[in-house]
């Protein structure tokens, strides 16, 4: 019996292992899908910003307009993934005898997470363009 039981943890150690390697280069390729994203966006609206800028905004209000927007992405996506990922944990744990519990504060966790990686890139590269002569900008458009 503890052969059988040893080679079955065996199989569920390799399995958290490679789940974990996965979810890194999954978590790794969104961050930088989001700062690119970030980047193409600030780019197409450097015009924006530089006429913002000359009607007396400041970089607050730059900002504000592109954590709002990304904001609004954060939560249309985790409406749709956090049932989605709560519906697959839970089949996944109904293999198990002894079953953890999900907690909620593990999804405010994942939100608080993913909302701080979007706000470091939104706020670096937005404040690299806020930060740019709006003459400059405006000559070259």
């Amino acid at each position: 019996m503890e052969e059988v039981y040893d080679t079955y943890m065996k199989s569920e150690k390799t399995l958290c292992q490679l789940l974990s390697i996965v979810s890194f280069i999954c978590i790794a390729i969104a961050v930088f899908g989001i700062f690119s994203l970030v980047t193409l966006s600030c780019q197409q609206r450097r015009k924006e910003i530089a006429i913002r800028k000359v009607n007396g905004a400041n970089i607050g209000i730059i900002l504000n307009l592109f954590f709002r927007e990304y904001l609004l992405l954060l939560v249309f996506s985790s409406f749709f993934a956090f049932p989605l990922g709560y519906v697959m944990m839970k089949h996944w744990l109904e293999n198990y005898i002894k079953q953890t519990p999900i907690e909620w504060w593990l999804y405010a966790v994942i939100f608080i997470g993913m909302g701080l990686v979007i706000f470091l890139s939104i706020i670096w590269r937005v404040w690299k363009a806020a930060r740019q002569n709006p003459a400059e900008v405006l000559k070259s458009e």
